[in-house]
């Protein structure tokens, strides 16, 4: 088979291509194959003879496992397959949604936030929405975010974290920053009184982002520039949790310390 028909040998067919991710994992007898895929062999080893004609696998002691062609084109194509599960588990919340704001190194490893979750909060009252931070704030060890937005949760979580006494980053936009600092300045103040705690100023960012040690929170602007408190994406994974993390670190590099409020 002529190398211009890979895409569409692996592509073309779930059937090649979890044959494929199945040898992955180790080598695999015909029997264990047959078994796997609950067929008999007159179903399943067409599916092998395109692989093994292709050079993609190969046959050695009864066993069938990935050529180094096959593995380099399953390494590159294992992170293809994931942004696609991402989108089309997802795509309501990254077709409806600006993703200019998500810096392109970042945009290019979204498939590590394959295990998310997306959650549709049915209530209209913006007042009500994100509560779920909050909660997970309670047991945090440590908090780093971007705030983007002021929502009565977002003050919750300033309070929870100060009461906690929990060490905490956090990144605002400019409006945001003047909404605490003009109605709420006593509470910024005792944030900032904590040892470990951390304040950033941001011109504009348009998306929000809490991470903990086992939690992310992620949420976006629609394209209109109007923040979405109803739509946001949560996970408790390594991968999406060290994506949550990479976000922040990227933005605090190019925002400003504020170390006393004036």
């Amino acid at each position: 088979m002529k190398g211009k028909g890979l895409l569409s040998l692996i592509t073309y067919s779930e059937k090649r291509k979890d044959l494929l991710f199945l040898i992955d994992e180790k080598p695999r007898t015909l029997f264990e194959i047959k078994e796997f895929f609950n067929v008999k062999t007159p179903e399943i080893y067409p599916r092998i003879k395109e692989l093994l004609e292709a050079d993609l696998i190969q046959k050695t002691n009864n066993e069938y496992y990935l050529t180094p062609i096959g593995k380099v084109i399953l390494k590159y194509y294992t992170p293809l397959v994931e942004i696609l599960n991402v989108f089309e588990e997802t795509s309501d919340f990254w077709t409806d949604h600006d993703t200019n704001a998500i810096p392109h190194h970042l945009l290019e490893r979204f498939n590590e936030l394959e295990n998310s979750i997306l959650f549709q909060d049915p209530s209209k009252n913006v007042f009500e929405q994100n509560k779920i931070i909050v909660e997970k704030l309670d047991s945090a060890q440590k908090v780093s975010g971007i705030i983007s937005v002021f929502m009565p949760s977002s003050l919750e979580m300033f309070e929870e974290m100060v009461k906690n006494k929990t060490p905490s980053k956090i990144i605002m936009t400019q409006d945001v920053f003047d909404k605490y600092r003009l109605d709420y300045k006593d509470l910024l103040q005792q944030f900032m009184a904590l040892k470990d705690n951390e304040l950033y100023l941001i011109d504009n960012v348009n998306l929000f982002i809490i991470t903990t040690e086992g939690f992310l929170y992620f949420s976006l602007f629609y394209k209109n520039g109007l923040y979405d408190a109803q739509k946001y994406l949560v996970a408790t994974d390594n991968r999406s949790l060290n994506w949550g993390n990479d976000c922040f670190k990227y933005f605090v590099e190019h925002a400003k310390k504020i170390d006393k409020l004036e």
